[in-house]
């Protein structure tokens, strides 16, 4: 049997009282807030590289965490989704989807809502970790495969073959409860731990479960918000070759950092902001940002890096224990490991035709998605 030992809704005595001059103080909709990560990996003449659901001994999960393999995939070695260090991977996942925790702060002085429900939506890929359980599923969105396939029927099915726009992966929670203090299961984790320290309120699910947040992670064959070029003495940044998902002629990536560690610890990096992205022009340069002389390294810029990451996913929306979670728990692979990468601010717009969210009760719902892509050198 599995251990459980008590949380209580807010531990974090000292950082109770701001949030509830957001949520306590309310007598409305309760507040939703959601952050996770995109992550993408470009060659340097900005291919995007696949294979992702290969991952790092860092970013295992607990066993208590579900999985979802499909029917389509589940005796494939060669198609299978599951995320996990040994796996050979799939070419066509060029996105994994990590960590997106689903925070609850129900108003100060009222009744906890009824139990109620919420949906995920991933087109282009599959949920396939989440916690507490949930109905996983894969389905053929027929208007999207209508517009993609030239000839031949209209899959009914997906076959399991080929990650694409039209395949739609699902997940629901049905019946999730807020409580005030709850059993959570124990572990070492640290990515399971650090989104824990955020004085939300537990949730609990029909069978049983309970955990601060609401979790799940994906995979998909899509691509990064920008494109990018890796030059001699700059990155070249542009804008994506499809925009058919814009429904507004521009939209706005808030902020971006251009950042290198290396070996030794030193950091450099760089802010840019905002960038546009114009719907009637596709692949339009964005932006050029140099690349850094050795002066531009210290270990004292990693602090700083943190401090203007976590500043802006304030500024974003989320409350300064959820930014500050998220920073932690992505440690190791946004901070400590050596590499060029660039981090930058999902869009919404993005996560409403790619990962549309849906809560079943009135709620104001605020979603921070950092996209994270590696630049492979030469």
């Amino acid at each position: 049997m599995t251990k459980r030992f008590l949380v209580p809704c807010a531990p974090l005595v000292l950082v109770v009282g701001a949030i509830a001059a957001h949520a306590g103080t309310r007598k409305g909709p309760i507040i939703v807030h959601e952050w996770g990560t995109i992550t993408t990996r470009h060659a340097p003449n900005g291919t995007p590289q696949g294979r992702l659901n290969r991952i790092d001994t860092t970013e295992v999960l607990p066993q208590f965490v579900h999985r979802y393999e499909p029917s389509q995939t589940v005796d494939n070695p060669e198609k299978t989704l599951v995320k996990e260090t040994l796996v050979p991977g799939r070419p066509d996942v060029t996105m994994r989807l990590e960590t997106p925790v689903i925070y609850f702060y129900p108003a100060r002085d009222m009744p906890l809502p009824p139990p109620f429900q919420v949906t995920v939506r991933f087109r282009g890929g599959i949920v396939n970790e989440f916690y507490p359980d949930a109905e996983a599923s894969v389905v053929v969105d027929v208007e999207r495969a209508s517009r993609k396939m030239q000839t031949g029927a209209i899959p009914s099915e997906w076959n399991g073959d080929v990650l694409d726009n039209y395949v739609v992966g699902r997940l629901l929670w049905r019946d999730v409860a807020l409580a005030p203090s709850a059993s959570l299961t124990p572990t070492s984790s640290h990515v399971w731990l650090a989104p824990r320290n955020v004085p939300s309120t537990n949730v609990t699910s029909k069978s049983g479960e309970a955990e601060r947040y609401l979790f799940y992670r994906g995979v998909a064959h899509l691509d990064a918000l920008m494109q990018t070029e890796l030059l001699a003495k700059e990155v070249r940044f542009l804008a994506p070759r499809q925009l058919e998902w814009m429904h507004q002629p521009s939209m706005a990536i808030a902020k971006m950092w251009l950042v290198d560690i290396r070996p030794n610890g030193t950091v450099a990096f760089r802010e840019h902001a905002p960038l546009t992205i114009d719907k009637a022009q596709p692949s339009r340069e964005l932006a050029r940002m140099p690349l850094f002389a050795d002066e531009d390294y210290s270990s004292a810029n990693l602090a700083a890096l943190r401090q203007a990451m976590k500043q802006s996913l304030v500024g974003a929306g989320l409350f300064e224990p959820e930014a500050g979670a998220m920073l932690e728990t992505w440690k190791k692979s946004y901070f400590e490991t050596p590499g060029l990468r660039v981090f930058y601010l999902v869009p919404d717009e993005w996560l409403g035709y790619f990962l549309p969210l849906r809560v079943s009760i009135p709620n104001q719902l605020t979603r921070v998605i950092v996209g994270r892509i590696d630049l492979l050198r030469r």
